[in-house]
Parts: structure tokens; C-alpha cells; sequence
């Protein structure tokens, strides 16, 4: 968010001094934003814990728009975020599931090596594995330990050779020269996931979800008091709008899960200093297979090696466009890898607006960000690269059968530009309270900047299945934090969460 829009967004919304005030504040009703007020409402159910979000729904941006993979948690580097969340993650999702009747199955996942490179990669990757499962830091880390009946491998995979992999999975290419099993990877129902937090929170006694509502402004708290400002504008469907209803709420501990525009939420806590965050925004379309022509024999996920982007540094743009089953046995092939620029972005909405985003001041940056409603319809043009890929592991599909199913928007520090990656990388240090070292693109970031604030960024795939462990994680750093204030209030019922009189349960 650039300098002048963002104080042209502060001029439109002048600073409100707070009506009320909220113990926990949860920015984002995507997976993990209900995740993390759950999860805040029951580690502390005395205190109020809100969580606001834009959309009328929950989980309506990248939640609902992926895989619906339970991840095993063995792509990503030993020492980093997405290991340790995804892992412990994935060992909460299968229990929640069960305990909460939530649709899943451990379906397994087949990782297929067509070259001699590719065969070496998963070489690699199972010698890595192997030593994660070795690794008794990693499992302390991730809390093992503390569940009744886990003592087995982190990360248990079994390498097959070419006769092995087509006995597990006929329709593939006799042309496959071995493959990587995963036992523990599954699938889920993400969107009754995502229904049944929402039902968690709307239960409890001391926990709302406020939907229509987005965050226009923050500002700290004054008096060095801990907490933060927060305005919120509702009554509107359009970003760029500024009249709507407006209120103001005192928030001891804001979480900022906002996921797509998490990086818009952030720039205003760095507001006025120059330094922006950016995130690069990477597209992935889906498309369904309608028939059972090639792959009637088809039991498992199939997913091919997946390739280095050079574009991204080390990263993965994505693990290559797989063959996923839902709930239903329906077939899907993606995501693809298609990378929106700001150009993009901005030309998009003039044409849907008429307005000129880089230009008009009526256009707020947090609108062109809000590309996603406009631009999410699956890239028709990119079948054809789709299919020829598929058909080089699964050579039986018909082109006839492929259709455009849907797409979603990957949030990634890391990207296309070199400087905007550096820039990146020095916010995130600045924005580390009392962490040393460096900084991962390619990580997960939850970081405290400040007294009261914690921060989201970057939380793309796996984030589905860490969702139940970074609000684990939260909650510790909730506990942790040295500047959280006393309760506002020991709330008895849903008309007492709030510490001061004003429009609050109106808002709510």
C-alpha cells in the first residue's frame, strides 16, 4: 500500500475514539482467522474475543478455494513454520474431524517421478523424512508427546519402484520410474471445516463473528496503553466507498488474519513510517474431470514432483497440477501456476469499476486488492497446458472430459520482484519484538511487531491443515505477551462481552 493511498484512506476516515472495547480482536473469517478465535475463546473464557470479516460468509477468499488436501507435512524445510504447524496440524485436523463428524478420509497420496532428475528428488526426499522422523527436537516441537497413541513417524513414506507404482495405480504411464507413498495425507470437506468453526464460535458465550464489516483504519491505543484502535466501516459492498456505518473498538490483543489483504492490515500499523509490506498473489485454477476414461482405476491422490519456480528463489509456486478426489469420488486436476501482476490487477478494475486505479483517488489500493471477487473465474486459455500435463502421467484422459471448475489466490511473500522481496524481508525483521535472525519468504510469518498485535502473513498451503496449530500458537503467544492488559470483562452472557457501553453488540 503505497504512501499517499495510504493517506488518502486515513484522510476518509478520520480517527474515532473507541466506543468499546474487546478483550481479543480476530481479523479474517477464513480458516484460520475462526480457528484462532476458537481457539481464543476457549483458552480464555473470560475474556471477549470478536472476530470481523468483510464478507458476508465465512472462509469466501482463499479457504474455500484450494485442494481440500490434509497435508503430511514433508515438503518443507525441517526447521521452518510450515513443518512443525503442518505436522502437528495435520494430527489435530484428523482428531477434530472425528470428534466433530466433519467429512475426511486418509486417502493417501502417490508422489510419481518421470525422470531420472525427478526420481532423485524423491530420493532426497524420503532420505529428509527420514531424518525429521529421527529428529526428537521436531517432535518435542510439535507436541507429539502430548497425544495419546502418536509415537509413530512424523513423516512416514515408503518409496516404490515403477512395477510397484502401477500396481498401486494402473492408469498411470508405464513411462513412471518410481514414486513416494504418503499414508498419512488426506482429504476433507473444507467447507463443512469452515462451517463447523463457525458454529463453535456463534455457541460459545463469549465469542461473535462479525460478517460485512471491514477494517479501514488502526491506530495504537493512547497513553502507551496496550492495545489498538480499530475502525470498521459496514452497510457497504463496494471498498472504495466511504460512507456506510462506522464504529470504533478498543482491542487489548488484535490478530491479524486477514489472509489476502493481511499485508493492507499490517501497512497500517507501520503508517506513517515509508516502508510498505507487498504481498505477490499467485493464481491456481482447478478444472473437473467428468468422466472415468483413464482413470476408473484411480484410488489415491496423484501428484507429480513438483518443480523450482527460478522466478520465486527456492520456493514452490505450487506442488504441480495433481489429481485430487473429493468427498464425492469427483476427480479434479490443479492448481496451475499463473502469477497476477499489479498491472493486471489494476487493469482488471478499471474495466469492472470504470475507474482508474492508479490514478483516480475514489479507488483506494485496498480495492484494487480486492481483485479476487473479479478475477477468480478459472483461466479458460490455460486447459490445453493443463490436459498435456496431466495426459504425460495419466495418458487414458479424454480432452473432451476437462471443464473449468474453479480457481483460487495463493498469498506469497515472495514475489516476482527482487526489490519488493527485499523490502519484504527488512519489514519482516523490523516487525520481529524481541526475535533475532533472519526471515523466510517461504515461511509462514506470525510475529508480534508490537505490544497487543500479532501478525499473519503469507499463510498459503499448507494452511488448511496447520489452521487447529497456528491457533495453538497463537494462543501461546496470546498467553506470552507481556502487554496484554488485564480481562476488560468476565462476560455472563451474549449481551455482556464488552467492557464500556457504545454500539458494539449493534455491530455485532
Amino acid at each position: 500500500m503505497a504512501a499517499t493511498t495510504l493517506s488518502r484512506l486515513r484522510h476518509h476516515f478520520p480517527f474515532i475514539p473507541p466506543e468499546a472495547t474487546v478483550d481479543h480482536l480476530v481479523i479474517g473469517a477464513g480458516v484460520v482467522g475462526l480457528a484462532v478465535g476458537r481457539e481464543l475463546i476457549h483458552k480464555f473464557r473470560d475474556r471477549s474475543t470478536f472476530v470481523v470479516e468483510r464478507n458476508h460468509q465465512p472462509g469466501q477468499e482463499t479457504s474455500s478455494r484450494n485442494s481440500e488436501v490434509i497435508h503430511a507435512g514433508i515438503y518443507y524445510p525441517q526447521d521452518s513454520l510450515k513443518t512443525a504447524l503442518c505436522l502437528r496440524g495435520r494430527r489435530l485436523m484428523y482428531d477434530y474431524c472425528r470428534k466433530y463428524n466433519v467429512p475426511h478420509k486418509k486417502i493417501g497420496k502417490l508422489i510419481i517421478a518421470r525422470t531420472k532428475d525427478e526420481s532423485d528428488y524423491l530420493e532426497k526426499l524420503y532420505g529428509k523424512c527420514q531424518a525429521m522422523n529421527a529428529d526428537e527436537g521436531l517432535r518435542r516441537a510439535v507436541m507429539f508427546g502430548r497425544m495419546e497413541g502418536r509415537d509413530g513417524d512424523l513423516a512416514p513414506l515408503r518409496m516404490m519402484d515403477q512395477a510397484e507404482t502401477l500396481v498401486l495405480e494402473p492408469d498411470l504411464s508405464p513411462a513412471i520410474r518410481s514414486s513416494l507413498f504418503s499414508a498419512e495425507t488426506g482429504i476433507v470437506d473444507s467447507h463443512a471445516f469452515i462451517t463447523s468453526l463457525e458454529t463453535s464460535i456463534d455457541s460459545s458465550e463469549n465469542g461473535e463473528i462479525v460478517y460485512g464489516t471491514r477494517v479501514v483504519r488502526i491506530d495504537p491505543a493512547h497513553d502507551n496503553s496496550p492495545g489498538w484502535v480499530v475502525q470498521t466501516q459496514t452497510n457497504t459492498d463496494q471498498p472504495g466507498d466511504t460512507g456506510g456505518e462506522r464504529n470504533s473498538v478498543l482491542a487489548r490483543c488484535l490478530v491479524n488474519c486477514a489472509g489476502l489483504n493481511a499485508h493492507n492490515i499490517y501497512n497500517h500499523v507501520l503508517y506513517p513510517t515509508a516502508r510498505r509490506l507487498q504481498l505477490g498473489f499467485c493464481k491456481g485454477s482447478y478444472y473437473s474431470y467428468g468422466s472415468a476414461e483413464g482413470v476408473s482405476s484411480v484410488q489415491h491422490l496423484i501428484y507429480p514432483t513438483p518443480t523450482q519456480q527460478k522466478c520465486t528463489g527456492d520456493s514452490f509456486a505450487g506442488l504441480g497440477t495433481h489429481l485430487t478426489l473429493d468427498m464425492n469420488r469427483k476427480i479434479k486436476f490443479g492448481p496451475d501456476v499463473e502469477w497476477l501482476n499489479t498491472q493486471m490487477i489494476q487493469a482488471h478494475i478499471t474495466r469492472e469499476s470504470g475507474l482508474h486505479a492508479k490514478d483516480d483517488p475514489r479507488v483506494s489500493q485496498e480495492e484494487v486488492q480486492d481483485f479476487w471477487s473479479t478475477l477468480l473465474l478459472p483461466n479458460d486459455q490455460r486447459l490445453e497446458s493443463t490436459y498435456s500435463f496431466v495426459k504425460s502421467y495419466l495418458p487414458g484422459v479424454d480432452r473432451d472430459h476437462f471443464s473449468p471448475d474453479y480457481s483460487g489466490i495463493r498469498p506469497k511473500l515472495r514475489t516476482m520482484d527482487a526489490e519488493q522481496n527485499e523490502e519484504n524481508a527488512t519489514v519482516l525483521r523490523s516487525g520481529r519484538r524481541g526475535e533475532q535472525g533472519e526471515v523466510s519468504l517461504d515461511d509462514f510469518q506470525i510475529s508480534q511487531p508490537d505490544r497487543g498485535m500479532i501478525n499473519l502473513l503469507g499463510i498459503e498451503s499448507p494452511g488448511l491443515t496447520s489452521s487447529l496449530a497456528i491457533a495453538e500458537q497463537v494462543a501461546r503467544m496470546v498467553q506470552e505477551d507481556s502487554g496484554m492488559a488485564p480481562r476488560t470483562s468476565k462476560p455472563s452472557s451474549r449481551q455482556d462481552r464488552v467492557s464500556a457501553p457504545g454500539h458494539l453488540n449493534d455491530w455485532a
